[in-house]
């Protein structure tokens, strides 16, 4: 198997032309397959016919490309609700959206902060705790996720 790095450059230029965005992808053994998770997201949101479609585009650029060895499961959905926020662009896109963030290097001795993001460039971002402001540089950052209140 390709690097999972390869795999998602292969991949997210590929979707690019269908102006679809690869969000995340997990790699994780399931027996003596490989699960690959696929996360997409369009402009207006993915629909269950896009799924399928991309799908069946993503598991020809696999093999086509040789990235996968063996016997893979493959799944693609949209990122959901906690979406994985990777690159600079999703914090931007996510300005005064509430996420939860955990880090690479604790700051003030915490490991991780939840808070709305108060602003992004390129560099990093400042999150909003409702009491603080703090400045985080994406170097810093192990996870990042959309954590709406969802409210029933």
């Amino acid at each position: 198997m390709k690097d999972i790095k390869t795999i998602e450059q292969t991949v997210a230029t590929a979707l690019e032309g269908q102006n679809v965005e690869l969000v995340d992808l997990v790699i994780q053994n399931q027996g003596r397959k490989k699960l690959l998770q696929f996360f997409v997201d369009k402009q207006g949101g993915i629909t269950l016919e896009d799924c399928s479609l991309l799908t069946n585009k993503i598991d020809s650029i696999l093999e086509m490309e040789n990235l996968i060895d063996g016997a893979y499961i493959l799944e693609v959905s949209s990122p959901g609700v906690k979406r994985a926020l990777k690159k600079p662009a999703h914090f931007k896109q996510f300005i005064n959206e509430r996420v939860r963030i955990v880090l690479k290097n604790p700051l003030e001795g915490r490991g991780f902060f939840t808070g709305t993001i108060a602003s992004a460039d390129e560099e990093g971002f400042i999150l909003d705790d409702g009491t603080n402001q703090f400045n985080f540089k994406y170097d810093n950052i192990k996870k990042a996720n959309l954590d709406p209140v969802l409210e029933f």
